[in-house]
């Protein structure tokens, strides 16, 4: 019969980042703030915190991208993008706006890159730390303290990355403007 599998444990007083992390100082009576109960399914939490590292990592790139790649920084090539629609990347506005010039061959092949990503590069192991992903690339430190030093760090930048990215999708959606455009309405109000 084959090995049970190892898995991880995880509770809330654990969670790098949670509530109890000296960084939040706990509760005064050493309790936990959990009023939904989201932290009572150990497997649940689990999944709930690879999630928001997942999320964190995608917006830490999104607002890379929405910083260096708006047309206003870098113009893009006058390569064609799809043929049928007779589409170029420099036709593409920068930020929110290209969301609607995705054509739906561009979105299927989008959503199946994800899809495979998931299931099998990021395919989440229950074995092992939430957002430990395999990688030859060596990213996790052998040393216990350094490496939820950096986990710590990762979470904490994924947040104000997700809160960033957000923001930023709001002001151009409500302004009708990119992210350049707006600093140059600020420049130009100073």
């Amino acid at each position: 019969p084959a090995a049970p599998r190892a898995s991880v444990s995880m509770a809330v007083e654990d969670l790098v980042g949670g509530i109890n992390d000296p960084i939040f100082g706990g509760t005064p009576e050493g309790k936990i703030f959990d009023p939904l109960g989201f932290g009572a399914d150990e497997a649940s939490l689990y999944r709930r915190r690879v999630v928001e590292i997942k999320h964190g990592r995608i917006c830490m790139v999104a607002f890379l991208g929405m910083t260096v790649g708006p047309n206003e920084l870098i113009t893009p090539t006058h390569t064609l993008l799809s043929p049928s629609l007779d589409l170029h990347f420099d036709e593409i506005p920068g930020g929110v706006a290209a969301l609607e010039y995705v054509p739906a061959a561009g979105w299927f092949q989008i959503i199946s890159l994800i899809g495979i990503h998931e299931l099998t590069i990021a395919k989440q192991d229950y074995t092992k730390v939430p957002g430990e992903v395999p990688t030859f690339l060596g990213f996790k430190p052998e040393d216990p303290a350094v490496f939820r030093n950096k986990q710590l760090k990762e979470l904490k930048n994924g947040r104000l990355a997700m809160i960033a990215v957000l923001g930023e999708m709001m002001a151009q959606q409500v302004s009708g403007m990119g992210t350049y455009e707006q600093l140059g309405v600020i420049a130009s109000d100073l």
